[in-house]
Formats: C-alpha cells, structure tokens, sequence
C-alpha cells in the first residue's frame, strides 16, 4: 500500500492548525478518518480499502458513491463501509442523484445540508456539484451556498468544524480537469474563506488528487476510490493527511 503524508505543521511550520482533541462518538482523543470518494459502484476496491486502512475511528463518503446508479447501490455501499463498525457519514457526488441522497437520509448517514456537534467540533456536508454536464446531479452556485449555510447553521458555535463534500473549492490544485480548467466550486471557497473550517475533504476532479491550503484550512482530493485511491485525516492538535492507495 503506497502511503504520501502532508504534516500541516511540516508545511506551514509557524501555525498550527488547532482542532478539539476528542469526538465521544469516534472513540479516541487522535481522531482518525477514512475518506473515500468517486466509488463509482466499484465494490471489489471499496473492500480493498477497508481492509487494508488499519485503525481507524469514522468513514467519510463524498459523493459519486455509484455511476449513475440506483438507491439500492448507494446502500449496498453503506452497508459495506458499515461493516468495520465505526460510524459512516455521507453526501452524493454528481453522478449519483437526487434519489440516492435521499436513501441516504433514509439510512442516516448524510451529512449533506445537515450539521452535528460532537464534543465541540462541527461536521457538515454538501453533496452534488455546480452545474458541469447534462444529466449529472447538481445545483447553482446560489443553491449550493445555501446548503452549506444550513448545515453550518447548526454546528456554528462549535468551536471547530470540518466538511464532507464532493466538489472542490474553485480555483486550487485539486479543481482542474485534463486541461487544466478548474471547475470547483464558487459558493465553496467564499464559504471556506470566510467560517475556516479545520479540513475539508473532497474528490470530484479524478486528475487533482491532492493535498492543498485554503487560508488555514486543509483540503484534500482523496482521488478515485475506483482505482482504489483514498485518504487517512488524522486530527488531534494538527491536522495530517495521508494519501493512500491499495
């Protein structure tokens, strides 16, 4: 399994990036997360990256969990990543639907408009994407913006927050295509400038996997879980990334 570390503190080593030290809900006091996005219904590497991620204390889904597929795929995936027992959160990517984010409301696991504090860190969601091609689940910019206050609304006082979403803020290294267009979104970035969350974790653009600085949030394009690309965030005092492929 090849593993990349970014240290938040190795690269910007005059701030420290502070987060809450305990979540009751995800165990231990150095919290450890699976992130995974663009499964894209490809179960077999999804099983390969859940049994070789080693200890961990959450699993993030963003989004493009199937290909254009069916309520019942998204919650085969669920029950998949379910299986190691820890707690699962989830948001729809643009090649899922309208249909598949609400089985996963029906399954409770998204996070998507949605916030919950745990211990004084708030963790909200944003599924979908900007309006890109026909046919591909998505939302304005303006549609977009209120969504993320929503779930914001809820985690506001908390004293840190981290997001799960599918798009990438817009014009970074984790947004461009092929041709080097970035197509990340608008609404995300102003949202990112202005609450600063600690993380924000997200996939989308296959070709930008990736670790980036937003201000002092991290950001992260866990890559294609379809060819078995993903992230391991740690977040105790700092936050690290560690970007993986099995």
């Amino acid at each position: 399994m090849k593993r990349t570390l970014y240290c938040v503190k190795r690269t910007i080593p005059y701030r420290l990036w502070c987060v809450s030290r305990t979540l009751q809900k995800f165990i231990t006091p150095d919290m450890k997360f699976l992130c995974i996005t663009d499964i894209h219904n490809r179960l077999e590497p999804l099983q390969h990256i859940l049994n070789h991620a080693g200890p961990i204390d959450g699993v993030l889904l963003g989004g493009d969990l199937t290909n254009f597929g069916t309520p019942a795929d998204v919650e085969k995936i669920v029950q998949i990543a379910q299986s190691l027992k820890f707690p699962v959160l989830a948001v729809a990517g643009n090649c899922d639907s309208a249909a598949i984010d609400q089985r996963l409301v029906e399954l409770g696991v998204s996070i998507a408009g949605r916030g919950m504090i745990i211990n004084d860190i708030g963790i909200h969601g944003l599924s979908a994407a900007p309006p890109w091609h026909r046919g591909m689940y998505g939302f304005t910019e303006e549609e977009l913006a209120r969504h993320l206050q929503a779930g914001y609304s809820q985690v506001k006082n908390a004293r840190r927050h981290v997001v799960l979403t599918h798009v990438p803020p817009r014009d970074m290294k984790l947004d461009r295509t092929h041709f080097f267009q970035h197509v990340g979104s608008t609404a995300l970035r102003e949202f990112v400038e202005q609450t600063r969350p600690a993380l924000v974790v997200c996939g989308h653009l296959h070709e930008s996997r990736g670790v980036d600085m937003l201000g002092p949030t991290v950001v992260v394009n866990c890559g294609p879980a379809a060819s078995g690309y993903y992230a391991i965030a740690e977040i105790d005092d700092q936050v690290r990334v560690d970007l993986c492929r099995c």
